[in-house]
């Protein structure tokens, strides 16, 4: 059964995190924005080798280095993540979106009048197919599938890794369908509602954090995530950035580390309310009643405007004062 409930937890993952597979960054704690900081390898060479992004044929080089050559402006685009389809909505190209995976939630009803084309990890490579589009955009984790997909129309991948490679894939996806305009304004918004942010936590002590992923086995987020760089961000210390990606840890680990505040998502496999059954009871956090629960997973686990929101959100958590934020503390009931 424990072995069961470890595969349970990935495969969760699976769905959680779709769209940030592959993220390998570091956390950095200087006054420059993390963002800034860092750029990895593959997302330096986007860019475009003809003069004119409104000119077709286009050619450009992905998050993975490839050089694809769009032949026209797309008009029936697949899309094999969330995050991705996010991403047209938010530059105003979600029109051109004929396909998209059966995990894919936002906008609300965005699945209405379009086909659903399998999983994230696992699309239905005759169903795409069917659809006839002019442009398929995948993430690293479908390069496994690019001979069959490549068959059918050019691909595209595109795979965040920082804040600042969001940016990139937000005016990437502009260049490539027509919306350089809106990109920019979208990666704009990000960036001033990023600083507003920064600016206002900067001279505040930095708040110890515990974030659950998952329950049981206990997970956290450690470094190289977006959680833990939105963490960083929002003024707080991840108590386990000094692990890679999500580490199994022990409760009296986190007793050890003392966290101030406790944040999960609303699928950790626990609420919490029943973290009052736990151990974690003995922490300053659960002490004070500073747990927190997200209003969603995935605006701090999809690469996508949206992680902004997420920021937002922990920022209110940590430092409630200076965002009037109103909250009511956990309050455990006594046991005997």
């Amino acid at each position: 059964m424990r072995k069961m409930a470890i595969v349970l937890a990935l495969l969760m993952f699976g769905v959680v995190i779709a769209g940030c597979i592959g993220q390998t960054q570091t956390t950095s704690t200087t006054t420059d924005t993390i963002e800034e900081k860092r750029t990895s390898s593959v997302t330096t060479s986007i860019s475009e080798t003809q003069t004119s992004p409104n000119k077709y044929p286009l050619k450009i080089v992905d998050f993975a280095g490839r050089e694809v050559t769009i032949e026209k402006e797309p008009q029936r685009i697949v899309s094999l993540a969330p995050s991705i389809t996010e991403t047209f909505y938010f530059i105003g190209a979600l029109d051109k979106v004929v396909g998209v995976t059966k995990f894919d939630n936002y906008p609300e009803n965005v699945q209405e009048g379009r086909t659903v084309i399998g999983g994230f990890s696992d699309p239905n490579i005759e169903v795409i197919a069917s659809l006839n589009p002019d442009l398929i955009v995948g993430t690293s984790m479908h390069l496994k599938y690019l001979d069959q997909l490549e068959k059918i129309a050019p691909v595209v991948i595109i795979d965040p890794k920082s804040i600042g490679d969001i940016y990139k894939a937000v005016e990437l996806l502009g260049r490539i369908t027509s919306k350089e305009e809106k990109a920019k304004d979208v990666v704009a918004e990000m960036k001033d509602k990023i600083e507003e942010i920064r600016s206002k936590v900067q001279n505040m002590p930095e708040v110890k954090v515990f974030y659950i992923v998952w329950s049981d086995p206990l997970m956290s987020a450690g470094n190289g995530t977006f959680i833990n760089d939105l963490i960083t961000l929002a003024g707080g210390e991840n108590i386990f950035k000094d692990t890679q990606g999500w580490p199994q840890v022990s409760v009296e680990e986190v007793l050890t580390r003392n966290p101030e505040v406790i944040i999960l998502p609303p699928h950790a496999g626990i609420s919490a309310e029943d973290l009052c059954n736990t151990q974690l009871v003995n922490t300053d956090a659960m002490k004070n009643g500073k747990v927190y629960t997200l209003s969603s997973d995935d605006i701090v686990s999809r690469p996508t405007p949206r992680i902004v929101e997420g920021l937002e959100e922990i920022a209110k958590f940590l430092h409630p004062d200076l965002f009037n934020f109103q909250y009511q503390p956990l309050t455990c009931e006594a046991t005997s």
